[in-house]
């Protein structure tokens, strides 16, 4: 079992509380958690608690957007045919899919590639800009990709294709390629403010530097891209995540009512949780299981009923997805626990062959919840592994691939995700490299599992005002996560127990000895807890308001439970 190791905010040194005339008319509780987030100023609180398009920075301000611009607006004017080259996850497909509606109505002759990812793997590839050549081709547009493909970009130019690479993926240490123009904000160079849009997101502001206002109508396409690929919910991506919920809750885009419809998403409101557990992962299912096309056709159609087709193609491809990754995550699960000394191990490295390459990515996710150190699966087939990894919040993996990249045939990513390639016969070296950096770089507390309280509250702050004043904090994701709060010396009221040989939990609740809620614990990540009536026990949760039978209930939603001292 995990140790997990609780971290308590406001038992820190305090800074002085803000005057009241400084408040907005927030109460003490809710600006003592802005606090603790970052929001020192009534400015800073003001902006993000009520995110305005108006403060969208303006895309002429990134560096590369002018020469973009004028180069697209070359292709407009001379009809040049235009290629725009994306990636096969959430990510790139709504970038390639705002970028193909950008050039529909600048009336710029276009078409669009999304490699499939057994057959042509991650990044640029080389036979789709040697068929774009022989097919007119004049301007590439890579999306989500193109920032480490120095090679293939250098072969477009030369076959007279010149690029442009619209990617947020760290910059490669030998240079970033020889495009026309690059739009990266991580460019130690780049004035641009905001460094943490998604791809999705960049494509917007292409957008939006090419179409003005009319670039809005994409809110709802960089709001997929955003929250799919865990950008952090702040900033700028909280006011594109904002407008684009709201768009996404219209329901206006024939292939998201399709969508939700075949998922049986039926609340009115589309919440940042319904894009990262309901809609998102249909879109990325046909990118893992066959070709992304049917996902950034889905996006662009506006025929109903090729709409209501592709959804359904979508979710079948997402019920195979779940069935493969149950099996893949059942065997890289028992690997690790068969193999791995985590005395000596902080890095979980597993290779198999046979592992659908589709699935990796997400398994990785699954092995770094489970046990809490960063993890890397390998799908092996013809003597290379394809691997996919993921980290736990503190610890850099781009960084820890870089330090191994003697091991690697190719990688690229960021800090929390990342892809590579690796011959069979160096996966025992990279485990071992990287392995000897996080000792090295990294103290042991590091990977302890550790859960960041808000606030130390009673139940009966958990008052009307205070429940309203959290929703202004939505949407919640990376960057911005649900409030935790943790309340010392409840008592297990009364236990149901859940249905044996099912899912279902039992059913909790707890008492301060004058207000009680129900406490729900997650099936996905259970809590090693013994819940016995009348034991005394501190909790950490966050809350939930849900309706049942049309009243309104606060739920505790339990993240971690303890015996009181």
């Amino acid at each position: 079992m995990v140790q997990t190791v609780w971290s308590v905010r406001n038992e820190r040194k305090e800074k002085p509380a803000r005057s009241p005339e400084d408040s907005e008319g927030l109460s003490p509780l809710l600006l003592k958690l802005l606090l603790h987030r970052g929001l020192e100023t009534r400015e800073a609180s003001h902006d993000f608690l009520y995110p305005d398009r108006k403060n969208l920075h303006p895309p002429h301000l990134m560096k590369g957007m002018r020469e973009a611009v004028e180069r697209l607006r070359k292709a407009q004017a001379k009809q040049e045919k235009v290629l725009v080259h994306g990636d096969y996850d959430v990510d790139g497909i709504t970038g390639s899919a705002i970028l193909s509606l950008a050039l529909e109505k600048l009336k710029i002759p276009h078409e669009t590639f999304l490699p499939e990812r057994a057959k042509d793997g991650y990044g640029v590839n080389r036979q789709a800009i040697e068929r774009a050549g022989r097919g007119g081709v004049k301007l590439l547009v890579t999306v989500d990709c193109g920032i480490s493909a120095g090679r293939q970009i250098g072969e477009a130019k030369k076959a007279g294709i010149e690029s442009i690479v619209v990617d947020h993926h760290r910059l490669p240490p030998e240079g970033v390629p020889p495009a026309h123009a690059i739009l990266n904000p991580l460019q130690e160079d780049c004035p641009y403010p905001f460094k943490e849009l998604s791809a999705g997101g960049l494509a917007f502001k292409f957008a939006q530097a090419l179409l003005g206002a009319e670039a809005f109508d994409y809110f709802d396409l960089a709001t997929l891209s955003t929250i799919a690929d865990l950008a952090p919910l702040k900033g700028e991506n909280r006011i594109l995540v904002q407008e684009g919920l709201r768009q996404l809750s219209e329901r206006k885009r024939v292939g998201i009512r399709a969508l939700a419809q075949t998922a049986s998403l039926r609340a009115q409101e589309i919440k940042a949780s319904h894009v990262g557990f309901v809609l998102g992962p249909r879109i990325n299912a046909s990118g893992r299981m066959s070709s992304a096309r049917t996902a950034l056709q889905l996006l662009l159609t506006r025929n109903v009923r090729e709409a209501e087709s592709l959804a359904e193609i979508l979710e079948l491809e997402n019920r195979q997805r779940q069935q493969v990754e149950r099996r893949v995550l059942s065997e890289a699960i028992q690997q690790v626990e068969q193999t791995v000394n985590f005395s000596r191990e902080r890095i979980l490295v597993v290779a198999h062959d046979g592992w659908h390459v589709g699935v990796i990515g997400i398994v990785a996710a699954r092995l770094v919840e489970r046990f809490h150190r960063p993890a890397l699966v390998i799908a092996l087939q013809d003597g290379k592994g394809k691997g996919s990894g993921r980290s736990i919040r503190s610890f850099h993996l781009f960084n820890a691939l870089e330090a191994a990249r003697g091991s690697l045939v190719e990688f690229g990513g960021h800090e929390q995700a990342a892809g590579f390639v690796a011959e069979r016969e160096q996966i025992g070296e990279l485990r071992r490299k990287l392995n000897e950096y996080a000792h090295a770089t990294y103290p042991a507390e590091t990977f302890l599992k550790s859960i960041n309280i808000d606030l130390e509250i009673s139940l009966e702050d958990l008052a009307p005002r205070f429940l309203r004043e959290l929703q202004l904090l939505e949407p919640y994701g990376m960057g911005n996560p649900k409030p935790l709060f943790l309340t010392r010396k409840l008592f297990v009221k009364k236990v149901l127990p859940g249905v044996k040989g099912g899912r279902s939990r039992p059913r909790i609740w707890v008492t301060d000895g004058t207000l009680t809620y129900e406490a729900a614990a997650s099936e996905r990540n259970p809590i090693a807890f013994d819940w016995r009536e009348n034991a005394p026990l501190d909790l950490v949760y966050s809350v939930d308001l849900r309706r049942w039978g049309g009243e309104e209930m606060l739920v505790l939603e339990v993240k971690d439970a303890k015996p009181s001292s």
